[in-house]
């Protein structure tokens, strides 16, 4: 993979690969740096003279969370995993629920349902190569190392927003067979505001219909 043409072209037809994902993740998120960042974006102006990520929603400092995410394209389902927060899409229907409170449940369209966002990019990364500049930087022993930046204005696009929106530059880890990204960091300067990494990975296996069952109850 020695040109940017070639990057665009594996990452381009990763989705034709996968027929199903499961993928234990690793997200990373410093408050601080990402409040940075924020002032590279939109609501700059909002946020220029702010010097505390709490008072715009953000903790108080680094915190890692760890999700478990399933995606199976050919029966349109996913289930994500995020602390006690379970959501849960079986075609055009969705479920989530929270520890043992009653789920809520709905059909598509389903616009405040985050679900599986980043395995989703991971595994269609598509998208990245109309909104990103990529170009080779070498190999690590997960894969290809793709130092990426937004084209224009596209640092806010929503396609950006697993790995973190306005960063001066992302890099990103590729699958140099199957075109997937396995992690990627965000910087602010030189400074990393947000790491998504995937503990470990699937391609292709089955899954249990159970895993996309409504909650017992509904």
């Amino acid at each position: 993979m020695s040109t940017a043409g070639d990057l665009a072209a594996l990452l381009g037809g990763a989705r034709a690969r996968v027929k199903t994902a499961h993928a234990v993740i690793s997200d990373w998120t410093d408050p601080f740096a990402t409040l940075e960042a924020m002032k590279n974006g939109p609501w700059a102006a909002d946020v220029a003279n702010l010097d505390d990520p709490g008072m715009i929603g953000l903790p108080e400092q680094p915190t890692t969370l760890e999700l478990r995410q399933w995606v199976d394209y050919e029966r349109n389902r996913m289930r994500e995993e995020r602390g006690q927060l379970v959501n849960i899409k079986d075609g055009p229907r969705w479920w989530s629920l929270i520890g043992g409170m009653d789920p809520n449940s709905g059909t598509e369209p389903a616009s405040t349902l985050e679900l599986c966002d980043a395995l989703q990019r991971w595994t269609d990364p598509q998208p990245l190569t109309r909104l990103m500049e990529l170009e080779p930087a070498g190999e690590t022993e997960r894969g290809l190392l793709i130092t990426a930046t937004a084209r224009g204005d596209n640092g806010h696009a929503g396609e950006l927003a697993p790995l973190g929106w306005d960063a001066d530059r992302w890099e990103l880890t590729v699958d140099a067979d199957r075109g997937i990204i396995l992690a990627t960091t965000a910087f602010v300067g030189d400074k990393p505001f947000r790491k998504v990494e995937a503990t470990s990975i699937e391609l292709d296996e089955l899954f249990d219909d159970a895993l996309f069952a409504p909650p017992s109850g509904v």
